[in-house]
């Protein structure tokens, strides 16, 4: 099951107290895993949502549980949080992540940075030990989905980002940006981004800010401008005319206090794409600064989401089969101890035979038989094996079982359910 909330449900100043950035995470993970009835954890976090995977026994009634969990880890009522959360499990969580992975339901339609987020959620949760064998199957599915609907749709082609659509709402505000003063606050990736795309608009009078100051530097050298420590934003927030904030940090980088007293000629525009939010909301009550968040992006958004809808919907085909795939791989694991008792039994056989041989041969014979022992059965069993797995995903794993034990004189533990579950 999937519990989460996101830009659909859940407006950006919520979501900011929702969210598990990096230095966060295993401490969420550890939390989240001690809870009774779960055996298997993923949590993604971006800027856009954050959302709990989780493998469990009881999938319709761990959700109070998890929620309450959530609101008391994020200092929340569980009240305040319920609205905008929402729950589902079974092939809804499913179809879910296929769909977060796939880009279909970000607010950018076909932006590729979720494919690497869901990626490091992944790794993550791998790391801590919170990955079991099913939700490592989920999510391994998943991401080669993600590449997949990039490779047979045109979703992906000419992606607007988040830091795209920050640029063009820049560009609305002031029409043209080449003469325009333009301060960076954190150059990870969406900051990079953010100023590809700035230097094609024609911007070179750069500010970069960022914790480590080399970075600064770096991204000085490649596009132009000045680089400085985050610590120096504020004595320097007087020459900008724009503003674009995507750092991590887990309190406000710019608050009414550092531009109170700042007065400009013509207008400044600031946009916060941070997750959380990197500038205090009070900053847009000021009369001389427009302050715009992710929500605030939607133009630009909607845009791009009418240029990819056919893509979209084809990218939704191939979801639906990725979805009717992990059912039935699903459903043959009630008879994968009936595959491997059938294999144990074949090898129990060829071994029987070879120990005749043992001593008729030479040590070097001997080795090449064991190899044709091994092919041989591997492709004896392949077929049957392909075809039982088949069988269980259609229901028919007890049927299989009765049979199997009739043709191959297997004794089954009686108390194992094949093909019930």
């Amino acid at each position: 099951m999937v519990l989460g909330a996101s830009h659909k449900t859940c407006p950006v100043a919520l979501r900011d107290r929702l969210g598990f950035p990096a230095a966060n995470l295993d401490l969420g993970l550890a939390s989240l895993g001690r809870l009774p009835g779960l055996s298997e954890a993923v949590i993604l976090s971006t800027c856009n949502r954050t959302e709990m995977y989780v493998a469990t026994l009881y999938p319709e009634t761990l959700r109070d549980t998890l929620l309450n969990w959530w609101a008391e880890f994020c200092h929340l009522d569980a009240v305040e949080l319920a609205p905008h959360c929402f729950y589902l499990t079974h092939t809804e969580a499913v179809s879910h992540l296929y769909s977060v992975v796939s880009s279909v339901d970000s607010l950018v339609l076909g932006e590729n940075q979720i494919l690497g987020q869901v990626r490091e959620a992944f790794l993550a949760s791998q790391k801590s030990g919170h990955l079991g064998f099913f939700l490592n199957h989920l999510f391994q599915t998943a991401m080669t989905l993600g590449k997949k609907v990039r490779e047979c749709t045109a979703i992906g082609e000419g992606t607007v980002s988040i830091p795209f659509a920050a640029v063009e709402l820049c560009r609305e505000q002031f029409g043209d940006l080449s003469s325009c003063c333009v301060g960076i606050l954190g150059l990870g990736e969406m900051g990079s981004i953010a100023a590809v795309n700035l230097s094609a608009a024609g911007v070179t009078r750069f500010r970069f800010f960022n914790r480590t100051e080399q970075k600064s530097a770096d991204f000085v050298a490649r596009f132009g401008g000045q680089g400085f420590g985050i610590n120096a934003l504020s004595t320097h927030l007087a020459e900008l005319d724009v503003l674009i904030t995507c750092a991590q940090c887990s309190d406000y980088l710019v608050r009414g206090s550092d531009v109170k007293g700042i007065v400009r000629k013509g207008k400044t525009v600031y946009v916060d794409i941070g997750a959380p939010r990197n500038i205090a909301p009070e900053v847009g009550d000021l009369s001389s600064i427009s302050l715009f968040s992710i929500d605030d992006l939607n133009k630009v958004v909607e845009a791009n989401r009418n240029m990819r809808k056919h893509s979209a919907e084809k990218a939704r085909e191939i979801i639906e089969n990725a979805v009717d795939e992990f059912v039935a791989w699903f459903a043959s694991l009630s008879v994968i101890p009936l595959v491997l008792t059938m294999r144990e039994h074949h090898e129990a056989i060829g071994i029987s035979v070879l120990q005749k041989w043992k001593h008729k041969v030479s040590p070097e014979t001997y080795e090449v038989l064991e190899r044709f022992n091994e092919d041989l059965i591997a492709k004896i069993l392949h077929e049957p094996s392909a075809q039982i797995k088949r069988l269980g995903a259609a229901g028919l794993g007890l049927e299989s079982r009765l049979i199997l034990e009739k043709l191959f004189d297997l004794n089954l533990d009686q108390g194992t359910e094949i093909g019930n579950d």
